[in-house]
């Protein structure tokens, strides 16, 4: 009998001894992952902050870019160096020449902290103010991005009625009674110049692969726009039958006096000029980018310059080039560790003083 109740209370120890063994095991597992979870929230959290870091720093980074835009706009303006350097000693030298020549600046990495500042300040008149194209000017465009022919009067109609002040629409055209009015939700055609070159996406036949390039819907340019393709990146090969066009975004503002600046227009934009082709826009190009005897820049100086440099010109562009420019656009891009921030604007100058038109800053 004892040997039996001695038997039984051996049975409950080890009972209670697996039980607070189990207990134990539990309470280790448990705090194991709440240590875990602290560490892997301490993990996200440390990196959180270190996101935060970067990003404060390259937001101030792009600023910073600002600021040597300005000092530079100023030096274009006349302000001078200052504290008697000479022009070998000063940093700012060939590229404040650069900017006076009317030429643009690209591409200039300026190492601030821990990180750095990529700049790029272009003449806005490089590209063309789409308030005072012609429908002529128009058609070169819409032909260089690769549209067909047949669609040219159905996106410049809708265009020109956009801006005038009439209520009339063009034969293919569109004003708010006939069209704008009748959208979901409905709004009115502007009848004046666009503030901005996306403005285009309001209007009728206009859509996101003809400022950006993709693949061309003509059902979208027929003003029905429950049909719309989705957009996909300009590429001059497809494996469809798809008509893949070019972007024409690039080449338009809505800034300056309708002038094209010869010394900063890229490819695109001079082909638009009357006359001028292939061979003629890379003659161009590659005459602005030559240097004199002492190895300095020189550009075009005038339009009577750019035609004693370059054969086969016609007189015809002469009202519509310039080598000047009061408009100019600039980039900021602000970097730290693996985070970027984006500033870019339109500014006027006006002598040393340089005046912002516009300001967008992205991530």
């Amino acid at each position: 009998m004892m040997r039996r109740l001695f038997s039984m209370r051996r049975v409950a120890a080890c009972r209670k001894e697996g039980s607070a063994l189990i207990l134990a095991l539990l309470t280790i597992v448990v705090l194991g992952v709440l240590v875990a979870s602290m560490g892997f929230e301490a993990r996200i959290q440390a990196q959180y902050a270190r996101y935060v870091r970067h990003r404060n720093f390259a937001v101030r980074y792009a600023l910073s870019g600002i600021e040597i835009a300005k000092l530079l706009m100023a030096r274009v303006g006349g302000a001078s160096a200052g504290g008697g350097i000479s022009d070998e000693e000063d940093r700012w030298h060939v590229v404040s020449e650069r900017l006076k020549l009317g030429q643009s600046v690209i591409g200039l990495v300026e190492p601030i902290g821990d990180g750095y500042v990529i700049l790029d300040i272009e003449p806005e008149p490089g590209r063309i103010n789409i308030n005072m194209l012609t429908r002529d000017q128009w058609e070169t465009i819409l032909g260089n991005a690769g549209i067909p022919e047949e669609y040219f009067d159905a996106i410049i109609d809708p265009i020109l009625d956009w801006l005038d002040e009439d209520d009339t629409s063009n034969p293919e055209g569109a004003e708010t009674d006939d069209y704008y009015s009748l959208l979901e939700p409905p709004y009115e055609a502007k009848n004046g110049p666009f503030d901005t070159v996306r403005e285009l996406l309001l209007v009728k036949g206009f859509s996101e692969p003809i400022l950006t390039g993709g693949v061309f819907d003509p059902v979208t340019v027929q003003g029905d726009t429950s049909a719309k393709k989705s957009n996909v990146k300009f590429s001059r090969f497809s494996e469809t039958n798809d008509i893949v066009i070019a972007g024409i975004e690039s080449m338009l503002t809505t800034y300056g006096d309708g002038k094209v600046n010869i010394q900063s227009a890229p490819y695109d934009v001079l082909r638009t000029l009357p006359g001028v082709d292939d061979i003629l826009a890379r003659a161009i190009m590659e005459e602005r980018d030559m240097v004199d005897e002492n190895g300095d820049p020189d550009p075009f100086t005038s339009a009577q310059d750019l035609f004693s440099r370059v054969d086969g010109l016609e007189s015809a562009i002469a009202d519509r080039i310039t080598v000047n420019s009061k408009f100019y656009r600039i980039t900021a891009t602000g970097r730290s560790g693996n985070v970027e921030h984006q500033v870019w604007c339109i500014a006027y100058a006006d002598g040393t003083d340089l005046r912002f038109l516009r300001w967008v800053e992205e991530p």
